[in-house]
C-alpha cells in the first residue's frame, strides 16, 4: 500500500510538472475579457510565472470566471476580481474565495486524485481537498505598471487562487510582493471606466455599488487569433511588454 501510494502521488506530480512546462514553452497567449463594462484584452507572461499562467487557463477555459465580479475599485490604483463568492447576493464576503483542488484539476488529474484519497481513506485519512493556492512567484526585475495583470493574495505569500487585479496606473509598492502573470495592452478604458464607478461603503472602503461582471473569458492562442484591431495595437506593442522575463 506505501508503494503503490507513493508510486502514485509521483504520477500526480509529474503530470501537473508537463502541463505547466508546455504553458510555459508555447507562443504568445492572449487572454480576451468581455465585462458589462467592455472588453481588455491581455497578453500572457508564461516565463515570469508558468504556473499562474496555465492555473488562469485552466479556469477560464473551464468557464470558472465567467459571471464573476470586480469587487474592488480603487482609482488610481486596481480594479479586482475573480472571487467566485462575489456571484452571490453578499458583498460583504467579496475577496474571500478562490478555487478547491477540484476546480484547478482536469479530468486526468481529477482521477488520478480520486485514487489518491481511495488510498488515504482505505488508511483511515481525510483526502485531499479543499482550497487550492499558487505558490508565489514573484519577480524581482518585472514592475507593476498601468496595464499589470496581477495576482491578488491573502497575507501569506503563497495563498494566491483565482483572484486578479488590473493596475489602473503604476503601483511600485507592489513590485515584488505580488506575482505578474501579463498585460492588458488593450481595452483599458474598461478598467478606467470599471475603477470610477460609485462606491458602495456598507460593504467595504472598496466595493462597487454596482460590481461590473465579467461575462466571459476567452484564451487565444497565437496573434493570428486576434481580430484585425487587436492585431494591429499588439504589433506596435513594445517588444518589452510582449514576454517578461
Amino acid at each position: 500500500m506505501k508503494r503503490s501510494l507513493k508510486k502514485l502521488f509521483v504520477v500526480v506530480c509529474l503530470v501537473l510538472m508537463t502541463q505547466s512546462l508546455a504553458a510555459a514553452a508555447s507562443g504568445p497567449v492572449f487572454l480576451r475579457m468581455t465585462t458589462e463594462a467592455g472588453e481588455m484584452l491581455a497578453v500572457f507572461y508564461p516565463e515570469l510565472a508558468p504556473h499562474h499562467v496555465d492555473s488562469f487557463i485552466h479556469l477560464s477555459r473551464t468557464g470558472f470566471y465567467e459571471g464573476t465580479k470586480f469587487h474592488r475599485i480603487v482609482p488610481g490604483f486596481v480594479i479586482q476580481g475573480g472571487d467566485p463568492k462575489s456571484m452571490d447576493m453578499d458583498p460583504r464576503n467579496d475577496g474571500s474565495g478562490g478555487p478547491t483542488i477540484a476546480d484547478v484539476l482536469n479530468e486526468e488529474e481529477a482521477q488520478l486524485v480520486a485514487q489518491v484519497n481511495n488510498m488515504l481513506a482505505d488508511k483511515g485519512y481525510a483526502g485531499l481537498q479543499g482550497e487550492a493556492v499558487l505558490k508565489a512567484e514573484f519577480s524581482k526585475t518585472a514592475k507593476h505598471i498601468r496595464g499589470t495583470l496581477s495576482m491578488a493574495r491573502g497575507p501569506e505569500h503563497d495563498s494566491a487562487g483565482s483572484q486578479f487585479f488590473v493596475c489602473v496606473d503604476n503601483a511600485s509598492a507592489l513590485d515584488g510582493q505580488y506575482t505578474i502573470f501579463g498585460y492588458v495592452f488593450k481595452g483599458m478604458e474598461t478598467a478606467d471606466i470599471i475603477v470610477s464607478a460609485k462606491k458602495f461603503p456598507a460593504a467595504g472602503p472598496d466595493a462597487p455599488a454596482k460590481p461590473v461582471a465579467l461575462t466571459k473569458t476567452e484564451i487565444i492562442e497565437g496573434s493570428d487569433g486576434l481580430r484585425p484591431d487587436e492585431k494591429s495595437v499588439w504589433d506596435e506593442l513594445p517588444a518589452k511588454l510582449r514576454n517578461v522575463k
